[in-house]
């Protein structure tokens, strides 16, 4: 069957791939994919994203069926599905196990945030407690639940998903999460402390730049994965 979704939607996972890849937020496994409409999902394949053409792109029935694309779906396809039931806002998600994030994921420890990116996260970022690969239907579930009507779940010894409003925004919130990781374990590796947001002071300062901050974010991120700048 053809593909329902747009040229420009499976551009942006496309783009989605690249970017991921490029910041390492995925290296051979990962996974993006978007909502199309009430019907289907799209999502990348079970391959490195770096990898991934447009004819292996898939999509899926929300029973997981495949309906469309040449490549073989992911085996954590029952996690993006549980989510998108639960949360009917969340237009794209995107799965990782960048290296920051991971070392929250091996310890089984939340990321209280004190880094004002991940504020965008709220300021906790939870964890699911199972240190499996989520391929069946009651572990997806509970994915979504600790996840709730958040923006990011750590996975134990798993890595992390995001979810995004879109593919840019769900890739900008997976960016932030590892930067956020990152910073703040530099900084207890160096003797200091870092200053966690409250929930009230997370929502204030996500609240300062709301709109603009993801998008400014991702035109960076694309312009380097493209190589149309240099970084140092």
């Amino acid at each position: 069957m053809p593909f329902a979704s747009t040229s420009e939607l499976r551009g942006e996972v496309l783009a989605a791939c690249r970017v991921l890849s490029f910041f390492r937020i995925v290296e051979g496994f990962g996974h993006v994919s978007a909502r199309i409409g009430a019907e289907r999902v799209l999502i990348t394949p079970r391959r490195a994203l770096a990898l991934v053409t447009e004819a292996e792109l898939v999509e899926l029935d929300l029973d997981g069926r495949q309906v469309a694309g040449q490549g073989r779906p992911p085996l954590e396809v029952p996690m993006h599905l549980a989510v998108y039931r639960r949360r009917p806002e969340v237009a794209a998600i995107a799965r990782g196990h960048p290296r920051n994030v991971a070392a929250y994921a091996c310890a089984g420890a939340a990321l209280k945030v004190a880094h004002g990116f991940g504020a965008n996260l709220g300021a906790e970022v939870p964890v699911f407690r199972e240190p499996y690969l989520i391929t069946a239907g009651e572990m997806a579930d509970g994915v979504a639940t600790v996840l709730g009507g958040g923006e990011a779940v750590i996975l134990q010894s798993n890595g992390m998903l995001a979810v995004g409003q879109s593919v840019p925004h769900a890739c900008v919130q997976a960016l932030f999460l590892e930067e956020t990781a990152e910073l703040q374990l530099r900084a207890q590796a160096a003797g200091l402390a870092p200053q966690f947001y409250s929930a009230q002071g997370a929502a204030r300062r996500h609240g300062d730049d709301r709109v603009h901050e993801p998008v400014r974010a991702w035109e960076y991120y694309v312009a380097a994965a493209e190589g149309r700048i240099a970084l140092a």
